[in-house]
């Protein structure tokens, strides 16, 4: 059933890769079967569109994202303002 715990033997887990946590920052470029996504709270100027794009594809099959449906409402809504100067260089 769905929630309940999994009991695996040692042996059965060798094909998996521990990674006990990694910053969506430090994983692009990588790709992995399934991810985890814990999301910070939704006023969080960290929780952007960008942000979220990165965590989700780095998922080959599936992802899971921990936070509350405010927190992935408010990061897909915003996004990252770039401020380079590069438009107003050529314009």
């Amino acid at each position: 059933r769905v929630g309940d715990p999994v009991l695996r033997h040692p042996a059965s887990l060798a094909s998996v890769q521990t990674v006990y946590a990694m910053t969506i920052h430090r994983s692009q470029g990588s790709q992995y079967q399934s991810v985890s996504v814990v999301l910070p709270p939704e006023e969080s100027v960290l929780l952007t569109r960008e942000l979220l794009y990165t965590a989700v594809t780095r998922a080959q099959d599936h992802v899971r994202i921990i936070g509350t449906e405010a927190a992935v409402r408010a990061g897909v809504g915003r996004q990252v303002l770039r401020a380079s100067g590069l438009r107003r260089v050529f314009t």
